[in-house]
């Protein structure tokens, strides 16, 4: 350390270090916040349908000339019609009758119609097992089920319709949660856990074979049931936690500008943090 104050990486080099105690604690709270993250990796998984596995699905079932990858574009046009509904009409109602739909369970909410859309592909790979030619044989099959693959596209709606949840509420809890320059890392590592799912899914790609399709999908929407049933239990009041770390960075901003704007003064005093708190917290309900 020089008479400064600053510290020094190499003391040869007298070269300044660019991080700070604030920067170490920080990065600390970043990742601590984003274990929530962890919960994504199931709905991914539920929401990707483990690869093409629903597009092999389709392709087992009449489609009458339809080709059978045409389907999943139904996630898109699903979200582009209900976000607007959920955000000009749902959350308005809502409001408007004092029903608060908290963070935790439109997350919750979102994990369960991602596990709603894994038990549906379960249900249609049953029907086309036990209607195919080919019986349990059915992707290989020379004939294909006699049911349409058009009810595919339940599965795609109930998986965008989970996207709207839990993706759009993900992203506005790293935003508000991450301290001001740690939302990069935060979104970084809330898309990591988009990378671990589809390592999962190139992992168990080998056993998506006939006759075993049904289990995969069971599989995955009991992992999404249990997640949609855990996350609310343990990050509760995730709104109350959230109010309060804004509170805490704002009071910590206006300590920085506080001390570096003015001569040396004594320090504000608890009651005068306290009344402070107050009002922010007023203003930001």
């Amino acid at each position: 350390m020089n008479e400064r104050g600053e510290y020094f990486a190499n003391e040869k080099t007298q070269k300044a270090i660019s991080w700070s105690d604030k920067d170490v604690r920080d990065i600390a709270r970043t990742f601590i916040c984003c274990f929530m993250f962890l919960y994504w990796i199931f709905f991914n998984l539920n929401d990707t349908g483990l690869g093409s596995t629903l597009t092999s699905q389709a392709g087992s079932m009449v489609t009458n000339g339809v080709p059978n990858d045409l389907f999943n574009n139904f996630n898109q046009i699903t979200i582009i019609v209900l976000l607007p509904i959920l955000d000009r009409g749902v959350y308005p109602i809502l409001r408007r009758f004092n029903i608060n739909f908290r963070t935790e369970w439109k997350i919750s909410f979102g994990f369960l119609l991602g596990a709603i859309s894994s038990m549906v592909a379960a249900i249609i790979q049953h029907q086309i097992y036990t209607s195919s030619p080919c019986g349990y044989y059915s992707t290989d099959c020379a004939e294909v089920a006699p049911i349409s693959a058009w009810r595919e596209v339940a599965v795609y709606i109930f998986q965008a319709a989970g996207e709207c949840f839990c993706y759009t509420t993900a992203y506005e809890v790293a935003y508000t949660r991450a301290p001001k320059h740690m939302k990069g890392l935060v979104m970084a590592l809330f898309l990591f856990t988009s990378a671990i799912s589809s390592a999962i899914s190139l992992a168990v790609t080998a056993a998506l074979v006939d006759p075993w399709l049904i289990y995969p999908f069971g599989a995955l929407a009991i992992a999404g049931f249990l997640t949609a049933v855990v996350f609310p239990i343990q990050y509760w009041r995730l709104d109350l936690t959230m109010q309060q770390e804004a509170i805490a960075d704002g009071l910590a901003e206006d300590e920085e500008d506080y001390e570096n704007s003015l001569s040396p003064k004594a320090s504000r005093n608890s009651h005068e943090i306290a009344a402070e708190m107050a009002s922010i917290y007023e203003t930001r309900r």
